[in-house]
């Protein structure tokens, strides 16, 4: 069996995979996210309930994405006034890594808010700046958004993700 500092890089890795693969190759990366997700659900002990979980949160994190959507935040190339699959497919990654490489986290309240608003802005901006997302309002105004949606978001993933049971992935 791998070890659990193991477990956690390979699932860091596999998201940064993930996220590079969503935003440089959009629905045509897909395939791929989807080799990634299933090796996530070979490596963990507990698949089915990490499936609920992921779903849950996911299911969360785009709702919120496609609300930002209407209402004209974001505007994506591909699609006009709905969200490309790749940003679904995106968010299922970045939930695999709740419960494994980002669960130090889940206890800490402040340091998850801070967490969220630095690097979910900063994703979104990275984006934003690799012509995958067109922001609907200034920069300064999108990262200001971005942050208190995340600062809020990330800790209520971390929170969920961790509340449905306390059993403890291996």
């Amino acid at each position: 069996m791998l070890n659990s500092s193991f477990k956690k890089l390979a699932n860091l890795i596999g998201y940064n995979l993930i996220w590079a693969l969503c935003i440089f190759w959009g629905n045509q990366g897909l395939i791929y996210v989807c080799m990634l997700l299933v090796l996530h659900f070979i490596l963990i002990s507990e698949p089915l309930f990490e499936l609920k979980i992921i779903i849950i949160t996911a299911s969360i994190g785009y709702t919120i994405d496609c609300l930002l959507t209407v209402a004209g935040f974001f505007e994506f190339d591909q699609v006009h006034g709905v969200t490309p699959l790749w940003l679904a497919a995106l968010w299922l990654g970045f939930c695999t890594t709740l419960r494994h490489s980002l669960s130090m986290f889940a206890e800490k309240l402040l340091i998850s808010s801070l967490l969220g608003a630095l690097a979910g802005a900063s994703s979104y901006m990275a984006a934003a700046h690799l012509g995958v997302v067109q922001m609907g309002q200034s920069n300064l105004a999108s990262v200001l958004i971005l942050a208190l949606i995340w600062a809020v978001l990330f800790p209520c993933l971390m929170w969920i993700s961790h509340s449905f049971g306390r059993s403890h992935v291996r």
